[in-house]
């Protein structure tokens, strides 16, 4: 017999060996499972599992209210060249498109105002917009949030503040250059409305921090310190948009580092007064 016959034949025979010695696999039933083992399981799942009614929703979650980085004189620096953006010159070009077309009521309003506005009445508007308690306020409130260690009340305190010295200073610089005299005739520094300015200054801070919860009833009250404004003969209406237009746009410049609502501005122009309009992005 040739060699590779002998080695095929050995081959074969250790193949069938091999094959003999395999046992073949048993399949195993699972074990059995009662009725009351079945419903412990379903209940032990539902109870694991909570339902779509049982779901919290998450809470909403606002942006952490840190200031901005850097000194204090720094950021008002920056605060002060950031005035001057597209988004800043809309505001303005609005407001002071609006003043120019009410300027025609500007007396009328005046005369208006001061008869529906009683003295003891405007004082409270005159005395709450001014610049020595719009900026008292933010100083108070930045302090408060320092002393009982509260950023977001700190960081609050501080807008309010770079908005005073932002507004204040735009306001008194065209103040000197436009030399329009007051409607008492005291001096001629009656545009723009310093007061409402400080006021819708203050009230965009309030919205952009906390919402339109907070921020309508400011904005009502700045309308109101710029009403006290023409009740007591210092201002005219059109002194009153144009500062609230700038109040409004120095509020907004300093409060980029928030993630708060936007909102479009509008004003127009009312038989007597003027309108102005905040419209939800």
């Amino acid at each position: 017999m040739k060699t590779s016959t002998v080695v095929l034949l050995f081959l074969l025979s250790a193949a069938r060996g091999a094959a003999a010695q395999t046992t073949t696999p048993v399949p195993v039933e699972p074990p059995a499972v009662t009725a009351e083992q079945a419903v412990a399981a379903e209940q032990a799942v539902a109870a694991a599992v909570p339902s779509a009614g049982d779901v919290q929703p998450a809470a909403e979650v606002r942006p952490t209210l840190q200031p901005p980085p850097g000194s204090f004189f720094k950021t008002i620096g920056h605060d002060l060249t950031g005035f001057f953006t597209v988004d800043t010159a809309k505001i303005m070009a609005t407001f002071t498109v609006a003043g120019l077309a009410v300027s025609h009521w500007d007396g009328a309003a005046v005369e208006d105002t001061g008869e529906h506005i009683s003295k003891s009445t405007f004082t409270i508007g005159n005395t709450a917009g001014s610049l020595y308690v719009q900026a008292g306020a933010a100083v108070g409130t930045y302090v408060l949030g320092r002393a009982t260690n509260k950023p977001q009340v700190a960081a609050l305190g501080r807008d309010l503040l770079r908005a005073q010295i932002v507004t204040q200073t735009m306001v008194q610089g065209i103040k000197f250059v436009a030399g329009r005299e007051r409607p008492d005739g005291s001096n001629s520094l009656s545009f723009p409305s310093g007061h409402s300015a400080s006021a819708f200054a203050t009230a965009t801070v309030l919205q952009q921090h906390f919402g339109w919860k907070a921020g309508i009833p400011a904005y009502a009250f700045a309308s109101f310190v710029g009403a006290s404004r023409m009740a007591a003969s210092k201002h005219y209406l059109s002194d009153v948009l144009v500062g609230a237009g700038i109040g409004i746009a120095s509020g907004r410049t300093v409060t980029l580092h928030l993630a708060g609502e936007k909102f479009a501005l509008g004003a127009a122009p009312t038989q007597g007064g003027a309108m102005v309009t905040f419209t939800r992005r």
